[in-house]
């Protein structure tokens, strides 16, 4: 059996894994849950949990934060990360730090019963984007800093700043906050700004309104 401790801010998701698992399958078991990273913290622990099920982002923390936080607490436990979000930016940065699985909220949960033994058997599950990625090097994406980098210029349009007034603050040229928005874009799967800040709020981007 294949003990599961999860941890997400939405309630009804650690209920829906509960009834899931308990339900459909005998090889698998839900021992814990957790709304936030300090309770896990305290409740974890390493003897009686295979897998970590870990929200990419909880509430306004950081979600690279967050996994190290937890990484560090409990090294010998596999993390997975399940989330809606799909951009290449988070699976590389999750799998850099060392991610077992980035597993969709949206795929059918048979795609998380076939992941999830691989992972407790010591399997890392690294799609073949992120793969080509983390093996090209670093170059492929925007800098190391790009993640806070995207979140500061996020939050300024998100604040109704203009490029020029971002460039400012950023102490950059208007080109150059241009061409960062146009990769932020495309890596959020949007068109314009305004749909560019809707799903970067409605994904709980961290520090998106400080």
């Amino acid at each position: 059996m294949i003990r599961l401790y999860i941890i997400d801010d939405h309630y009804l998701v650690i209920e829906g894994l509960y009834s899931s698992f308990d339900m459909d399958s005998d090889d698998f078991k839900v021992v814990g849950g957790s709304l936030i990273i300090c309770e896990a913290l305290q409740k974890i622990s390493a003897e009686s949990v295979d897998i970590i099920i870990l929200d990419l982002f909880i509430l306004q923390s950081d979600p690279a934060l967050n996994f190290t936080r937890i990484h560090n607490a409990f090294p010998s436990v596999p993390i997975v990360i399940l989330t809606y979000d799909n951009s290449l930016l988070w699976k590389v940065k999750m799998f850099q730090l060392g991610a077992k699985a980035y597993i969709n909220k949206a795929e059918d949960k048979s795609v998380m019963r076939q992941k999830l033994p691989l992972v407790a058997k010591g399997e890392t599950l690294i799609p073949e984007d992120v793969a080509q990625i983390m093996i090209s090097g670093p170059g492929i994406l925007p800098e190391r800093q790009s993640i806070t980098d995207h979140q500061k210029i996020i939050t300024y349009l998100a604040n109704g700043m203009s490029t020029k007034e971002i460039a400012g603050k950023l102490n950059q040229s208007e080109s150059y906050i241009e061409k960062k928005l146009q990769k932020i874009r495309e890596y959020f799967h949007v068109n314009t700004n305004c749909e560019l800040v809707y799903k970067a709020s409605s994904q709980k981007l961290p520090n998106l309104f400080l």
